[in-house]
């Protein structure tokens, strides 16, 4: 909506023009006496212009209007008046003042009201949100992932390959404490000793090389203590090599030095080779053959006078008897 008032309020003219009259009559005495009096005091032209406003601040504007209609209508306090000065002086400057008030008089344009626009909340982009490890890229994530799984591969199977070493390495220990104690308890005998010894024995024994023991030797050695009671053999494990061990079987070879005692005197065979061969049972290695140095599974029928004594299969050695030598005939 627009709208422009003017007012001109023509009642300043009319009390200037009756002022003058009165002005003529003042004695010429005054004017040289006083200073040269200024105009009456007018009221002021006023200029309202109304811009172009909005509906919505419409209201504002006319209590706006409306408080300074109120101001205009309360009586002005005039200032005392001075004496006049001539008529022919006062004409002048009647027309001066009132086009200065004119011109002072018209009001600025009020600025418009500007409203701090409202906040709209600004439409974003929908944002896609992706799971990353630890803050990191999807490129990073991934790298990561690729290397720790590849970190936990490795160790597995470092993990795997020290257990199986682990493992092997722990059957190689007990392959070799058993094959020790069958070198010193398989060939140790006397006719005091000799059943508790064969016990120990047969406990480190299995298979093929426990039936062998129990059908053929311990027989021999019982018939050989009985006839001689002075007869001992005497076994004792200088070293231990172990050879193949693959979980269930191995084999290992045993140094012994094996000492024959009877009542004509003593022997000893040192650096003597046994080859043993050894099986898991029930969780616990056990001795299933045995060979001499040179022997094995083809040749041991072979050469059955070459075993040791108390070898299973050679059966024990006899001790030799004293005979009588005869005297040579003439």
């Amino acid at each position: 909506m627009t709208a422009k008032t003017t007012r001109d309020e023509t009642g300043g003219v009319s009390d200037e023009a009756d002022a003058a009259p009165q002005e003529t009559e003042a004695p010429e005495e005054t004017e040289v006496a006083e200073r040269p009096a200024r105009p009456a005091a007018r009221r002021k032209r006023r200029v309202r212009v109304i811009e172009v406003i909005d509906d919505e601040d419409l209201d504002e504007v006319l209590e706006a209007l409306d408080a300074e209609d109120e101001q205009d209508e309360e009586p002005e306090e005039e200032p005392a008046p001075r004496p006049a000065k001539p008529a022919a002086k006062t004409k002048k400057p009647a027309a001066k003042p009132a086009a200065k008030p004119a011109a002072k008089s018209v009001p600025k344009p009020r600025p418009s009201r500007i409203e701090a626009p409202e906040d709209e909340p600004e439409e974003r982009e929908p944002v896609v949100l992706r799971s990353t490890l630890f803050g990191l890229g999807m490129v990073q994530a991934v790298v990561v992932v690729v290397l720790v799984a590849l970190l936990a591969s490795l160790a597995i199977w470092q993990w795997r390959s020290a257990s199986s070493l682990s493992a092997k390495e722990d059957d190689r220990a007990a392959v070799s404490k058993v094959a020790s104690a069958y070198g010193n308890a398989a060939f140790s005998y006397n006719a005091q000793n000799y059943q508790t010894q064969a016990d120990k024995a047969q406990k480190l024994m299995a298979g093929d090389l426990l039936d062998e023991f129990k059908k053929n030797t311990m027989p021999s050695l019982t018939s050989a203590f009985k006839s001689d009671s002075q007869v001992a053999v005497s076994s004792k494990t200088d070293q231990v090599f172990v050879g193949s061990v693959d979980g269930r079987f191995a084999t290992a070879v045993v140094m012994v030095e094996v000492s024959l005692k009877t009542k004509d005197g003593q022997a000893t065979e040192p650096a003597t080779l046994l080859r043993l061969s050894l099986s898991k049972v029930d969780g616990e290695w056990k001795v299933t053959q045995q060979y001499a140095s040179g022997i094995n599974e083809q040749n041991k029928n072979q050469q059955p006078g070459q075993q040791l004594p108390g070898v299973p299969g050679g059966g024990a050695s006899k001790s030799p008897k004293a005979e009588k030598s005869g005297t040579p005939g003439n």
